[in-house]
């Protein structure tokens, strides 16, 4: 399953979803893992191995659908697993900066990127976020 978030070239992705219900009935909050691809200007990543809670990712999808309607300015995700982060700041105009850092699953290697987007991408983000 996968979610992608792309705007003039410049994309992140979530790949390889998996959720195990299970854990997340037994309280374990690394219950989910995937991989994120980011692709900025010329530069690329991808972040494997990352873990995440499935109740911390519907908060996290509520608060990308307040972002679009500008209820919030700013939505920060981290995975729990390596620390990896992408941030969504939106200006009063629906102009969005998606900005991170990611690195693979040994560290041996990091992306810091940032790119423009807006508001008219999200709804199918979010939706795919949803289908995972």
């Amino acid at each position: 399953m996968e979610a992608k978030l792309e705007y003039c070239g410049n994309y992140i992705e979530i790949t390889n979803f998996r959720h195990s219900v299970d854990n997340e009935k037994n309280g374990n909050p690394y219950n989910c893992s995937f991989d994120i691809k980011v692709k900025s200007g010329v530069f690329s990543g991808i972040a494997d191995g990352c873990e995440y809670d499935y109740k911390e990712l519907q908060k996290f999808i509520k608060a990308l659908e307040d972002m679009i309607w500008f209820k919030r300015k700013e939505v920060t995700f981290v995975e729990i697993g390596y620390g990896n982060t992408i941030k969504f700041n939106c200006d009063r105009t629906g102009h969005i900066i998606v900005s991170g850092d990611i690195r693979d699953g040994i560290g041996d290697h990091a992306l810091k990127f940032e790119f423009l987007t807006d508001q008219t991408v999200f709804p199918d983000f979010i939706r795919e976020l949803k289908c995972l």
